[in-house]
C-alpha cells in the first residue's frame, strides 16, 4: 500500500514534468481551485504546499488522475 507522503511526491512530480495535460490541469484545479491556471513552478510549489492538507478523498482522486 502507497503511503501518504509517497501518493503526493508523485502527484507534485507528475504535474511538474506534465504541465499542460488534462490530468495536471484537473489537479490544480481540485486542490487550488483554479481550473484556468497555467502551471509553472510556483504553482508547482504551491501544489506541494497544500496538498498535505487535502482530505485522504482528494489525495486519492488526484493520485487516481495521475496514474
Amino acid at each position: 500500500m502507497i503511503n501518504r507522503d509517497q501518493k503526493i511526491e508523485e502527484i507534485v512530480s507528475f504535474v511538474d514534468h506534465y504541465k499542460d495535460t488534462i490530468a495536471s490541469k484537473s489537479v490544480c484545479a481540485r486542490i487550488l481551485g483554479d481550473k484556468h491556471i497555467k502551471i509553472d513552478n510556483e504553482v508547482v510549489n504551491e501544489l506541494r504546499a497544500r496538498l498535505p492538507s487535502a482530505s485522504e478523498d482528494e489525495l486519492d482522486a488526484c493520485y487516481y488522475l495521475v496514474k
